[in-house]
């Protein structure tokens, strides 16, 4: 009987070292399949030390060998506990404070195991007792005992019953595994129990480190063909499940391990649970597009975003493809991958519209830009071919000025104002390059200082003994050639007409207006009739002897900035010019 002995725990501590070798040097330490190869560690290590107790002799050396074995006795439970933890995705109670905490009773009954022959804690009795001619070592277990007893099963308690709450979960590849799992795992706590109870096929040897390697080699096959190391819960599973994006939890060997409810609606295009088709374990070319895809692994630009094209209902929908580890300290998680797909269909159609209604707008935009070039030519060629009659005119009319020497009156009063009449024309063919310039819409405005534009335009315009007072500034969106244009014209209108009368004006005032966004510029002069002001910014009304053509300029610049002008009266009575314009940036103080 003992020599079969020898055989079965020689043939478990090879076979479990084996086993335990290959899972710890094949996987990553935070995988599963790493806590399960410590397990399976500290079971061959237990049947090895067997091997020992059997062929001993002697008391001490009996004591020795069962000493050892509690080495492995005390960490099959932890072990176990830490793999269950792993596997149902609850790493985040193994800190360090709780690992201590974990293996506190382990190393207090390793204390009082490895010191038992000074005191009677852990073993109220020792005994050599002789069965078929072997020597073996007969125990009665004292207070120790019983607390190692009680802590080791309340620990494969807790980690069973960690599987087991994993049996209710939807997917399907994970409650197989959990059954398996339990039902392998069963056979030899169930052995442990009986050895406690007193049934033991060999007196005072525990067959549970062979049961347990007997049971460990279907587990092996099942760890490396199911995935179970590749596998842990994402998340919970009503965070994980009720998440609007479809998810795909990919496996390092490129197979799906898990999909929540979307992504499942997704590939067998239904919202019918129970018609949902099982896609654990499917291979990821059968379930996701082509351009996700590398050579039938993951492609590496989903570490970034990849966009991609899936037909749901018969129609195309866009979705943005990302990839995740499964631990967010951790990219590259041996454990597996998260492929998560967000739909974009109603934003790339829009965006598409938004293309369509740029590229109208970029056209229309061109050919009004042609029609104001043909306008500026038209305006040059008017202003050229109007120079020429107007030429001839006024030289006809010197002409006639100089036969006659005596006229009429009337005559006199007529030849002033056909002369007046010449005069205007030639303002206007002069004027009118500049009007059709001017009212050409602003294209590409930057942004500009308003006091250096109107500082700018000051220099250019003889103020005379005028004063200039900017009281603010701000930011502008605009043309500045044009804008210091517009302010040239209405520095020359102040110093045109706001000197014209005794009281004329001293002071233009320059600043943002309070009641909008736009800026202001004022004179302290005379001011504007109320019932001339609006006629003021039409082409050809002047208030003087003038062209009539400056303010109506200003007022077609300020147009083409898609700006608004108004004529209104200062807070000293003179003449002021309010421009209301688009959003620009407050002033600093």
């Amino acid at each position: 009987m003992y020599f079969y002995g020898l055989l079965a725990y020689g043939g478990s501590a090879v076979i479990g070292g084996v086993l335990a070798i290959s899972l710890l040097t094949k996987h990553d330490w935070r995988q599963p399949a790493f806590a399960f190869g410590l397990f399976m560690f500290s079971i061959s290590f237990w049947a090895a030390i067997y091997i020992g107790y059997l062929t001993a002799s002697t008391e001490s050396w009996l004591l020795f060998f069962t000493m050892l074995t509690y080495l492995s006795v005390v960490s099959a439970p932890v072990t176990w506990f830490v793999f269950a933890l792993r596997y149902t995705d609850r790493s985040e109670w193994l800190s360090t404070i709780r690992v201590g905490l974990l293996l506190v009773v382990p190393v207090g009954v390793l204390g009082l195991v490895f010191t038992v022959p000074f005191h009677s804690l852990f073993y109220t009795e020792i005994t050599v007792i002789t069965v078929d001619g072997v020597e073996l070592l007969e125990t009665t277990g004292g207070l120790g005992h019983t607390i190692n007893i009680i802590y080791a099963y309340g620990l494969l308690l807790v980690g069973s019953g960690l599987i087991v709450s994993e049996l209710f979960t939807t997917n399907r590849l994970y409650q197989r595994q959990s059954v398996v799992l339990l039902a392998c795992l069963s056979a030899p706590w169930v052995a442990n129990g009986l050895f406690h109870l007193g049934f033991q096929p060999i007196p005072t040897a525990d067959l549970t480190p062979v049961v347990f390697v007997l049971v460990g080699i279907p587990l092996a096959v099942i760890v490396h063909r199911a995935e179970l190391t590749g596998f842990v819960p994402v998340a919970h599973e009503q965070v994980f499940h009720t998440l609007e994006d479809p998810v795909f939890v990919v496996s390092p060997k490129n197979r799906i391990l898990d999909a929540n409810r979307t992504a499942r609606r997704l590939v067998t295009e239904t919202d019918s649970e129970t018609e949902w088709t099982s896609i654990e374990g499917t291979h990821i070319a059968a379930v996701l597009p082509e351009t996700l895809l590398e050579n039938s692994s993951l492609n590496p630009e989903l570490e970034t975003t990849l966009e991609c094209e899936l037909t749901i209902g018969g129609r195309p929908r866009q979705y943005i493809a990302r990839l995740r580890g499964t631990d967010s300290d951790h990219r590259d998680d041996p454990r597996g991958t998260i492929v998560s797909l967000t739909d974009i269909t109603l934003q790339k159609t829009q965006q598409e519209r938004l293309a369509r209604k740029n590229s109208r707008l970029a056209t229309q935009t061109t050919k009004l830009e042609a029609k104001n070039e043909q306008l500026e030519r038209l305006a040059g060629v008017v202003s050229h071919d109007l120079a020429t009659p107007l030429a001839t005119g006024e030289s006809l009319l010197h002409l006639i000025k100089a036969d006659l020497t005596d006229p009429p009156h009337e005559v006199q009063q007529s030849l002033a104002d056909l002369e007046t009449v010449h005069g205007r024309l030639r303002t206007f063919a002069e004027a009118l390059p500049a009007l059709a310039r001017e009212s050409t819409d602003v294209a590409t405005p930057t942004d500009c200082d308003l006091e250096t534009v109107v500082r700018a335009a000051w220099r250019v315009v003889d103020t005379a003994d005028l004063e200039l007072d900017v009281q603010e500034s701000c930011q502008l969106s605009a043309d500045p050639n044009r804008l210091q244009q517009a302010f040239e014209n209405l520095f020359q209108n102040c110093a045109d007409h706001g000197s014209a009368t005794t009281d004329a004006a001293s002071t233009v005032t320059v600043g943002l207006l309070s009641s909008t966004q736009g800026f202001y510029i004022e004179d302290d002069g005379p001011g504007i009739p109320v019932d001339r002001r609006e006629d003021l910014l039409e082409f050809g009304v002047s208030t003087g002897t003038g062209s009539g053509y400056g303010l109506a300029i200003v007022r077609t610049i300020v147009e083409a900035h898609s700006w608004v002008l108004s004529v209104t009266e200062s807070t000293t009575g003179g003449a002021r010019f309010d421009i209301i314009t688009e959003p620009f940036d407050p002033p600093e103080h």
